[in-house]
Order: structure tokens, then C-alpha cells, then sequence
């Protein structure tokens, strides 16, 4: 007789499936890129960011769900691997989630549309076909940062100068955090031949996904003096570029990168991304 699940442990296993942090990214983007561009703070704005979020977290659980055989040697812990999610129920949910956010997405018009079943094409594209190419699971993790902050912007349509900084900024550290996590599960991602800018191993990962936050550092310091922005938004750059530059050097210390140090750091700079959006929205207000 099948052993039953444990109700509330299936309510968190689906909700882990869905990435809430990249989902949660995706929305702060969508309501950044929105105001951006002009859209006033309403709940309209909420909705409307909400419908992205709900594609990317759908195109997410689709690819888990495609590689569920693949993630049982690459992530053990993820809630397929672990039983905790069927593999017919991740099927259909990713497709509800897909659904949902596009039908929801095309309430507000066919720009806002057309941005968001591009993120879930592109998403859906890299999971089918590219999951073990070299560098693409690095430039998929920047895309879902930047592409939901296109959206808020192609919704209103206002001036693009503020949002598209706030895009390749946002894109530029997802792309380094992702190259930590790359060298996090290096061993993982060997095991199903997935290759990565971390397979060789040495400081080389470490030195590329530095430069790539650096360069983001160095686009939000241009943006200070051509948009205009306050001391506070300065000073906000200026601590973010000391915790990347911090953690860069942690992890080039070694000349063999470790994989914990490797993990935190990736996760640093994830919240790094939701600091400086939440600074770039509070520059708005003033």
C-alpha cells in the first residue's frame, strides 16, 4: 500500500519547485521595470508582475519535470527526486503555472504579453535542448533576472534608460552568482555531463564570475552620474561593490575554490540583486 505524504510537507515541496527565489527576483524586476517606466505604484502593478513571476516559476518546474531522471543524480534534493513531488503532478502544475501567468499577462496588453511568452519561450528553449551546453545555464539565470524587468518596462513603455541599467545590473550579478553555484556543483554537474565554466576546475570560474559583478558595480557607478541618482543610491552601489569584491577575493584566496564558500556566495549575491532593485524603487519615491 502506498505510504501516504505528509500534507504540509507536500505544500512546501511545491512551493520549493516553483524557485520562489527566482520567482520572487522576477516579480521585484516586473515592479521595478514598471516604474521605471512611469507606472504608478498600484495594485494593478502588483498583478500585473505577479503574471511574469507565475511563467518563470512554471518554466521551472517544466524543466524539473523533463529532466526528472537527470536531477535524481544532479540535485538528489530537489522534491521530484526525493518522491515528494510526482512527476505527472510537476507536469501539469508547471503547465498551469505557464498557463495562467500568460493569460494573465495578456490582460494588460499585447506588449506585456508578447515580453512574457518570450521569457517562457526562451526558458522552455534552454531547458529542452541546451540544459548541458556550455554556458547556457549561466545565461538563463541572467534572463530571468533581466527579462521580467524588460516586461515592467514594455507594459508602460515610458523612457528605457533607468530600466535597461537596472536589467544589465541585475542580469550582469545573477550571471556571477551562477557561476558560483556552477562551481558549487561541479561534481553534481560531471556526474550528468553537463558542462560548465567550473569543469576544469583552478581559480578561472572564481576570476570570470568576479569580473562579470564588477561590471555590474561599474554600470550602477555610470548610472549615478547619468540618471542623476541621490548620494543614498551611491552609497547603496558602493556597499554592494564592497560585499562582491569581499566575497570575490574569499573565494580566490584558494587555489582550489571551495564548494560551501562557492554556494554562500551565490546566494549573497542573489539578495544582492533584491537590495539594489529595492534602492533603485526607493530612488523613485524621491
Amino acid at each position: 500500500m502506498p505510504r501516504k505524504r505528509d500534507p504540509n510537507a507536500a505544500v512546501w515541496a511545491f512551493l520549493r519547485l516553483t524557485r520562489p527565489a527566482d520567482w520572487g527576483l522576477a516579480f521585484a524586476g516586473a515592479v521595478l521595470g514598471a516604474r521605471l517606466a512611469g507606472g504608478p505604484p498600484r495594485g494593478t502593478i502588483a498583478f500585473g508582475a505577479a503574471a511574469v513571476a507565475t511563467v518563470i516559476a512554471g518554466t521551472f518546474v517544466n524543466g524539473d519535470w523533463f529532466h526528472r531522471r537527470s536531477r535524481v543524480l544532479a540535485n538528489p534534493s530537489n522534491p521530484i527526486a526525493r518522491g515528494l513531488v510526482r512527476p505527472d503532478e510537476a507536469k501539469w502544475l508547471g503547465f498551469v503555472l505557464l498557463a495562467a501567468g500568460l493569460a494573465a499577462a495578456a490582460f494588460f496588453g499585447f506588449r506585456p504579453f508578447a515580453a512574457a511568452l518570450f521569457t517562457a519561450a526562451f526558458v522552455l528553449l534552454i531547458n529542452y535542448f541546451f540544459d548541458k551546453s556550455y554556458f547556457a545555464r549561466n545565461v538563463l539565470a541572467a534572463a530571468v533576472v533581466a527579462f521580467p524587468v524588460c516586461y515592467g518596462w514594455l507594459w508602460f513603455a515610458g523612457a528605457a534608460g533607468r530600466a535597461m541599467v537596472a536589467a544589465a545590473v541585475g542580469g550582469l550579478i545573477a550571471l556571477a552568482a551562477s557561476i558560483f553555484r556552477d562551481v558549487e556543483n561541479q561534481r553534481a554537474d560531471e556526474l550528468v555531463g553537463r558542462r560548465t565554466i567550473a569543469a576544469g576546475g583552478g581559480r578561472l570560474p572564481v576570476a570570470v564570475a568576479g569580473a562579470f559583478a564588477l561590471a555590474a558595480v561599474a554600470v550602477s557607478v555610470i548610472s549615478y552620474r547619468l540618471e542623476e541618482y541621490s548620494r543614498r543610491y551611491l552609497t547603496l552601489v558602493a556597499a554592494v561593490g564592497a560585499l562582491v569584491l569581499i566575497y570575490t577575493v574569499l573565494n580566490l584566496w584558494r587555489r582550489e575554490p571551495d564548494p560551501l564558500l562557492a554556494g554562500s556566495t551565490a546566494r549573497m549575491m542573489k539578495f544582492l540583486i533584491f537590495v539594489f532593485f529595492a534602492g533603485v524603487y526607493w530612488e523613485t519615491l524621491s
